[in-house]
């Protein structure tokens, strides 16, 4: 019995000791680790920046001994100017409280001069989970710091120039925000343009202040430079006002026009001509023919199907698009998605920079993108406007030939989720980058308002699934203030086969064209999955794409001064329409918005009548002329202006006015897209 217990304490004491060995070696291993974690922050253009100038910051050096794990590591930052980009606190109150940032690559403005310390801490894990939460404790975090030096002036609150990003434009306006204090009084601005090799001009000069001032930029004459637009507000002696400065620099890298550029009207021009995208998603080279003879396509969106996707691979894509005649906005998925893990915002920025030095000079690239819907999925999935902005930053360095695009999950723009801009809106993104704006070359988006009537962001008791999406299209819009290109993405076909959408049909094809064209779209992008074979509206798509080819150059043209109006106006009574002027004929673009049948699940309950009479009034035009419907047989008399139509279900009409005595005005700001708001 007793050497028993004394067997039984031997035993438990070396079970102990062997416990405690084994602690101290995880423990030491875990010491080890973290100290074999070794953050690390590059800096462009350099550490000695203006107020205002955009500088880039990538962790892209930090080493770990386990790739794989450093893959899924949280990269967090402090700009050291009262500006953070962390996973939030959950503390009500405190910067990002709810946000979850992470990226290995971010941009930032400081926007006040100083020496700011910038601290990047990185956390690894052995486990994220699919919903992209670490699993367990880390099992290693450091930090590290740089001095970033700005010198300049800070601008005071509310003067700013609010425009589209310098890159591939063409030519822009660029629109200056005056304090209250300074507007309708002897204060007066000044806009002038700088080179660094010694050119100057003067924008704008004008006194008497309304709270936005608008001043033309054209890009197209200048010579390739460094450049920075300076805004001033001056007092009645000349003087600069102390706060009323600010300067944007930006350089053109070539001589001429970029390949591919955005004019004023935010009209996209491949080599200065016009150009109307019309994409399929993610289409197989095998079947580039199948939609070009029956689509009418002339451009493809995110790599189609290859066994791995590498540089060579999208290489490879866009020879054999070329050969179509089709132009590329990709690569959309790639190894840089480091090691497969899908931690989006982590993609290696590096192996982006690989992309585009073998791929830029294809003369099939269209725009580059990186990653579909980078909004999808909840807080800590998302990929924030900063790291979207490092990825525009590297491609834009290496290639300035081409724009940047995003492609973002659309229902954010629903009102159900609020009407106020959101984290990747223009007019709501200063709380990322140190108080200045920021938005990408191209805005895209996806709502289905067919497959998706269901879905909370479509779903209302007040307007039907289309109303809906045109509120949601306004907002992108608005909340961008209508600074860049916006392409949508419609889904011509019935959606994944185990679900019970309802397929769209050819009319709702047709017309659902038609009305993002009214709304301001510059290009459409198919969503084709996933039932094209059975419910795929071919013919819809080509009716579409073959106007487009002859309207192109209407379309894109700026809003003119004369306006149209009519008389459909209502739920179940609605036409939208756009009004724009060439070669001396007014044209009108009218489409009825015509809402599905109710259906089980559906709150909306309207039912659309067979037919609306709609009058239409143009704006400027006297005596008799007539009104030729486009690609149709029958003509309406306008009488001062004025003529009445009839619309069917889904229906849309064109109008060519041409007659002697139409007289072109001069045209009106582009932002002005003289679309009715509903």
């Amino acid at each position: 019995m007793r050497n028993m217990l004394l067997h039984s304490i031997t035993t438990s004491r070396n079970v102990i000791r062997t416990l405690l060995i084994g602690v101290l070696i995880l423990a030491t291993a875990s010491i080890a680790l973290a100290q074999d974690l070794i953050p690390a922050i590059e800096i462009q253009p350099g550490t000695s920046v203006e107020v205002g100038e955009e500088v880039y910051l990538s962790a892209t050096r930090t080493t770990y001994p386990d790739a794989t794990i450093l893959g899924k590591a949280r990269y967090e930052w402090d700009f050291g100017d009262g500006y953070t980009y962390k996973y939030g606190s959950g503390i009500v109150g405190t910067p990002y409280y709810y946000l979850k940032c992470s990226g290995i690559a971010v941009t930032h403005y400081f926007m006040k001069p100083g020496n700011f310390t910038v601290t990047l801490k990185v956390t690894v894990w052995a486990e994220i989970d699919a919903a992209g939460y670490p699993v367990g404790s880390p099992l290693a975090t450091n930090t590290t710091t740089r001095v970033i030096s700005v010198t300049g002036e800070a601008p005071m609150a509310g003067f700013e120039i609010q425009r589209a990003p310098f890159h591939n434009r063409l030519a822009q306006y660029l629109y200056v925000q005056i304090p209250a204090a300074y507007q309708r009084n002897e204060t007066s601005l000044r806009v002038t343009l700088k080179g660094a090799k010694g050119s100057s001009s003067t924008l704008l000069s004008k006194s008497n202040l309304a709270a936005e001032e608008r001043v033309f930029l054209d890009h197209k004459p200048l010579a390739q430079d460094d450049y920075v637009v300076i805004a001033e507000l001056l007092n009645a002696g000349g003087a600069r006002i102390s706060g009323g400065l600010w300067r944007d620099k930006f350089s053109k890298r070539y001589s001429g026009i970029p390949k591919v550029g955005i004019d004023e009207n935010n009209a996209f021009r491949v080599n200065g001509e016009l150009f109307f995208p019309i994409s399929p998603y993610m289409l197989d080279n095998g079947r580039f023919s199948t939609y070009i003879n029956q689509a009418g396509i002339n451009a493809l969106n995110t790599e189609g199907y290859y066994s791995t996707h590498t540089p060579s691979t999208f290489n490879d894509y866009l020879n054999v698009a070329n050969a179509s005649g089709l132009m590329v906005t990709g690569p959309g998925r790639g190894d840089y998605d480091t090691n497969n893990l899908d931690v989006r915002y982590n993609f290696d920025v590096d192996r982006m920079a690989t992309y585009v030095q073998l791929n830029k000079n294809s003369s099939a690239l269209f725009a580059w993108n990186w990653d579909d819907e980078p909004n999808l999925g909840g807080y800590h999935l998302k990929v924030y406007a900063p790291t979207l902005a490092a990825w525009a930053y590297v491609h834009h360095r290496e290639d300035p030939q081409h724009p940047t695009y995003n492609l973002f999950v659309g229902g954010d723009w629903s009102k159900y989720y609020g009407t106020t801009p959101n984290l990747y809106d223009y007019l709501g993104s200063s709380m990322f980058f140190g108080g200045k704006k920021w938005t990408q070359d191209i805005f895209s988006f996806d709502i289905y308002p067919i497959a998706g009537r269901k879905h909370p962001a479509l779903n209302f008791v007040d307007m039907g699934p289309y109303a809906a999406y045109l509120d949601a299209l306004d907002r992108v819009r608005n909340n961008n203030k209508n600074l860049v290109p916006v392409i949508p993405a419609l889904q011509p076909c019935k959606g994944m086969t185990d679900k019970t959408w309802d397929p769209v049909t050819e009319g709702q094809v047709y017309m659902e064209t038609w009305i993002n064209v009214i709304h301001g779209a510059k290009g459409i992008l198919w969503f084709n999955y996933f039932d094209m074979a059975n419910t795929g509206r071919w013919t819809a798509m080509k009716k579409f794409s073959d106007q487009m080819k002859v309207l192109a150059p209407v379309v894109l043209g700026p809003a003119p001064v004369r306006t149209v109006t009519d008389t459909a106006n209502t739920p179940l009574n609605r036409v939208d329409s756009m009004i724009r002027e060439k070669d001396g004929a007014v044209y009108v673009f009218a489409a009825r918005v015509t809402e599905p049948d109710p259906m089980e699940g559906a709150k909306y309950m309207g039912v659309e009548p067979e037919f609306i009479t709609v009058s239409f009034t143009i704006s400027g035009l006297t005596g008799s002329a007539a009104a030729t419907v486009v690609d149709e047989v029958h003509t309406h008399a306008v009488t001062d202006g004025k003529f009445t139509d009839t619309f069917a279900k889904n229906a849309v009409h064109i109008y060519k006015i041409a007659d002697t005595g139409v007289t072109i005005l001069k045209s009106a700001a582009p932002r002005n897209l003289r679309v009715k708001k509903k």
